[in-house]
């Protein structure tokens, strides 16, 4: 049996420590906080890989605490690849229980227009909506941005208070109704931030947006950042997958980069696009308007309006409705 190293040591109680981080996560980490030990990445992860069980039957078998060996998570690799990195895209759909969802994109806390909010909130209301579903730019991370900042702006802690209301007002205001929150590209901004500034803070519970938040008070489902989220045969994103301002017609650029039934936010304008497939179907697609202030100082001229969408679905056959409306000072149209 072979003697543990110091290496082996620290590998070992960072696998105790964080028993259910992946490894490649974990070296980055360890290698992070123990310069001095580890010279590179990869070589950290080929410790903990060792540690785990990883590293083959007969590694394994070398192993006299065999009491971190993690199972690998598949089999099927003939020719002894290397592993792989690949992550698949995490798939989610519109529970059953639900068939009418309002959509709400792009508030940019602290800078929302309340006026709008109130509008789409109202409609959705009068429609009888059972669920809501948060499409991403909820807060605008504005300090958390690689921009060139204003110090004197909103701070984080601000924008996470706002947050917090909003989902206390829904909660209260919509009893019955499901909650569903989905990332953005500026809400991910706090995990750019932190990979850059401080990856020792990733696998920290209490700087989860989540916990933050505190979604799980206010009974708000978080679906995981850049899933492929689909209503019924209608797929909704936040659009941010797109690079670019959406061009002419952004709901004409989504059938055109996903060539399939999809509804997105992220450009703040309200648009349709219908494509006709030969022989076939039609392909129709949308974007939504914002609900956020329409003359940012970074961009004072631009077509952005205030809009949201209800969405519903026949979930025995994967059909769906989409209403995409446009706000006008408070008053949907």
């Amino acid at each position: 049996m072979a003697k543990v190293s110091l290496h082996g040591e620290i590998a070992r109680e960072y696998l105790k420590k964080f028993p259910n981080t992946p490894l490649l996560t974990l070296a980055k980490k360890i290698y992070k906080e123990q310069p001095l030990l580890f010279d590179s990445v990869d070589r950290c992860r080929d410790i903990l890989r060792y540690h785990t069980g990883l590293k083959g039957a007969t590694e394994k078998n070398r192993l006299k605490d065999k009491s971190l060996v993690r199972e690998k998570t598949y089999n099927y690799n003939p020719f002894d690849l290397p592993d792989s990195h690949k992550k698949n895209t995490n798939v989610w759909r519109l529970p059953k229980a639900y068939s009418k969802t309002l959509i709400l994109s792009d508030l940019h806390f602290p800078y929302q227009d309340n006026d709008a909010i109130v509008g789409a909130l109202k409609y959705g209301k009068e429609k009888g909506i059972d669920s809501i579903y948060i499409n991403g730019d909820m807060l605008d991370f504005y300090q958390l941005s690689f921009h060139e900042k204003d110090p004197r702006k909103t701070s984080i802690k601000t924008e996470l208070e706002m947050g917090r209301k909003f989902f206390a007002m829904l909660r209260r205001d919509f009893p019955e109704c499901a909650i569903y929150f989905i990332q953005g590209n500026h809400e991910n901004r706090m995990e750019r931030y932190l990979r850059v500034k401080a990856p020792e803070l990733l696998d920290v519970e209490e700087f989860r947006l989540d916990i933050l938040l505190r979604m799980a008070e206010y009974g708000v489902v978080e679906v995981p950042y850049s899933s492929k989220c689909y209503f019924g045969k209608l797929l909704v994103e936040h659009g941010d997958k797109m690079k670019g301002a959406g061009g002419v017609n952004p709901a004409r650029t989504l059938s055109l980069n996903f060539k399939r039934p999809t509804l997105c936010g992220h450009f703040h304008r309200t648009s349709s696009s219908n494509s006709v497939v030969y022989d076939d179907d039609n392909i129709m697609c949308w974007s939504t308007g914002c609900l956020c202030e329409l003359e940012p100082s970074y961009m004072p001229l631009n077509n952005h309006n205030h809009g949201a969408a209800i969405v519903e679905v026949d979930h025995s056959t994967g059909r769906f409705k989409v209403e995409n409306f446009i706000i006008i000072n408070g008053k949907v149209y």
